[in-house]
């Protein structure tokens, strides 16, 4: 079984993408069962998701790769268990680090008899506030682009070539081996192309090992320049 997840910053679009996204993928023959979470007590984009009647299974209280992740992982098994779905579609909240949701992923293999595989890890950049993100939060953006083996930079539909330009080329500075992708939710822009590379494409295991030099890199030697 598959996991994908659609990361970013709030405000970035993912939830309309997403359901686009999900759309396609059953429209190709998969069954998907969609997981959501946020950080407030109300989360209205399950709900939302819901009204399409398609599978999501809501979750509050806090970032599920980190605080609640026992209970992600129980999310996951109960999906399997009972749905049996061949891809869940993870929408984290906006501020979740990809490697943790990762993580807390595989720890559902202790209660169902099916081995998780990731799908290579989708993170959309709002081009729109591109320069707003870079002012105010830069280092979380970088962690969710670092992390990344795809970045969809999106909503170009309503962005201008500038902050598009802007957009690509700070992913190119943060992860040069990310594929870089353009989209729009509203307008289906680029949902083909990461559904294509859902079905067909992997995304590494967690390793902390890695992990754990990915951050010595990023913060030890930084500090010491």
């Amino acid at each position: 079984m598959k996991i994908a997840q659609i990361a970013g910053f709030l405000g970035a679009g993912k939830t309309t993408f997403l359901i686009e996204l999900a759309k396609e993928l059953v429209n190709r023959g998969n069954r998907i069962a969609i997981v959501v979470n946020d950080v407030g007590d109300i989360n209205v984009d399950a709900k939302f998701i819901e009204s399409y009647g398609l599978k999501a299974k809501e979750i509050s209280g806090g970032c599920i790769c980190c605080q609640i992740a026992g209970s992600f992982a129980s999310t996951v098994a109960t999906l399997y268990n009972t749905f049996k779905p061949d891809i869940i579609i993870v929408e984290p909240s906006g501020v979740a680090i990809p490697w943790g949701l990762k993580r807390a992923a595989e720890y559902s293999e202790e209660e169902m008899p099916a081995k998780i595989e990731h799908a290579p890890v989708v993170t959309l950049v709002d081009s729109v506030r591109i320069e707003e993100l870079l002012h105010s939060v830069r280092r979380l953006v970088e962690t969710q682009i670092r992390e990344a083996d795809v970045v969809l930079i999106n909503k170009v539909d309503a962005s201008t070539p500038e902050k598009i330009k802007l957009s690509e080329e700070f992913v190119r500075q943060v992860n040069p081996r990310a594929r870089i992708m353009y989209g729009s939710g509203k307008q289906g822009q680029g949902v083909k192309e990461i559904a294509t590379a859902i079905e067909k494409e992997i995304s590494p295991r967690y390793d902390e090992a890695m992990e754990e030099e990915i951050l010595r890199k990023e913060y030890v030697e930084r500090d010491k320049a």
